[in-house]
């Protein structure tokens, strides 16, 4: 690596230059809808457009499944003899949902005791916000690079990544030797973890089958109430299956599954429940296979069936995706990791913990199609207000963020290829 410390001083002076406006940029974004489902990407892309060029940033590639879609890809070039490295942020949002439930406007952004509330704030305007200054941060410095830098924001992401990462991997628009999304990585509080890890997903439904039958009836002819059944089983599952897994250092708390996350039984009143059924989801450790899985479900419902002769039951898996979503690792030991440990550090005053994402991110269309390990979680906010009411972040996690990527990102492509 050579001398890093004019090039890392300069991106410093910018970044301290511009941390008013990069926390007014952040509160742009939030006050541009971009709620996903509907899904319309067009307006905030414009914005982010627009403040791209005012930074002096290379217009971006627009890429579109669908014109009202779009996903920007922007480039900055160093000498191309160093590593190519991506980042990434998606600029959709979750719908607002009970507008009663928020204290404030979730479209207009206020800022409150240091944290900026609004829709969007924490998944992931902030982390957008930060990534878009990161890049104008290293593009005043590229000349000096041996790397590149792709910043890639994605739409849909909120809704499966059809017409975002998914599409872009699949088309062969990603490339590069290493990537981080800058998704918040708190669960309790911010810059918590940097996540190497994403825990992978399977959905699948138990089916349980009993005799459709006026109900009024029930209790005089031999009759089986579906859902009552389904209650004893869901009851069943929660407390005895136990999936076989590898213990993984970075995932302490091992399988999560969430049971019963949907449920359907029943036609109406006056009619015994002939069918009912539960879905149930389990986020996955690295090395669990689905084959496996499904022996492991297949052995419990067979042993139902010899527990109770009266009981007519069945599973299965959903459609890919949700059928198995892989996890992401990437290695401790990569040279942008050390990078990122060292800014982080300087920035934070303590380097976070490595951890696992508890749920998926985009990272599994980046390094499972596009062949790009991927961080999938590295940034301002906290996982557990995402989704919700009264959304937040930090001020000052945004302007760290922009730090770390910027400097982390001026170590690596400082790097000659081989590291």
């Amino acid at each position: 690596m050579k001398n890093t410390g004019p090039i890392l001083a300069e991106i410093e002076t910018f970044l301290e230059d511009h941390e008013r406006d990069i926390i007014d940029f952040a509160c742009k974004l939030v006050a541009t809808p971009s709620e996903n489902p509907p899904g319309d990407e067009s307006a905030i892309a414009e914005v982010i457009t627009a403040k791209a060029v005012e930074l002096g940033l290379p217009e971006p590639r627009v890429v579109a499944r669908e014109p009202h879609r779009p996903n920007l890809v922007f480039e900055i070039m160093g000498d191309e003899t160093g590593p190519r490295l991506m980042y990434n942020g998606h600029i959709d949002t979750k719908p607002v949902g009970d507008l009663s439930k928020w204290n404030t406007d979730p479209l207009n952004p206020v800022i409150k005791d240091g944290f900026l509330y609004g829709l969007g704030a924490s998944d992931m305007k902030g982390g957008v916000a930060a990534l878009l200054y990161a890049a104008a941060a290293i593009a005043r410095v590229q000349d000096k690079l041996k790397g590149s830098l792709l910043l890639v924001l994605t739409g849909d992401e909120e809704a499966g990544g059809a017409y975002g990462a998914e599409y872009l991997a699949k088309n062969d628009y990603i490339h590069a030797d290493i990537g981080l999304i800058a998704e918040g990585c708190g669960i309790r509080e911010e810059w918590e973890y940097l996540n190497l890890i994403s825990r992978g997903e399977t959905c699948f439904k138990i089916k349980v089958y009993g005799t459709q039958m006026h109900s009024s009836v029930c209790d005089v002819l031999p009759s089986v109430n579906a859902s009552l059944k389904m209650a004893e089983v869901m009851l069943k599952l929660a407390k005895e299956l136990k999936f076989r897994y590898e213990p993984h250092p970075l995932c302490p708390q091992g399988v999560t599954m969430g049971v019963a996350t949907v449920v359907n039984s029943g036609v109406y009143y006056g009619v015994l429940p002939g069918y009912a059924e539960f879905g149930t989801d389990v986020r996955t450790l690295p090395g669990m296979t689905r084959e496996a899985m499904e022996e492991d479900i297949r052995g419990f419902v067979e042993r139902l069936r010899l527990e109770d002769p009266t009981l007519e039951i069945d599973y299965e898996f959903e459609p890919l995706p949700l059928g198995w979503i892989e996890t992401v690792v990437v290695p401790e030991d990569h040279p942008f990791v050390d990078a990122l440990k060292v800014s982080a550090g300087n920035v934070l005053g303590k380097v976070p913990q490595l951890g696992a994402y508890p749920a998926w991110t985009d990272a599994r269309f980046f390094q499972h199609v596009a062949g790009v390990p991927t961080i999938p979680a590295f940034g301002p906010g906290l996982l557990t207000v995402a989704h919700g009411p009264n959304e937040r972040v930090l001020v000052e996690s945004i302007v760290k963020a922009s730090r770390i990527y910027a400097l982390s990102g001026a170590r690596y492509l400082s790097m000659s290829k081989d590291g």
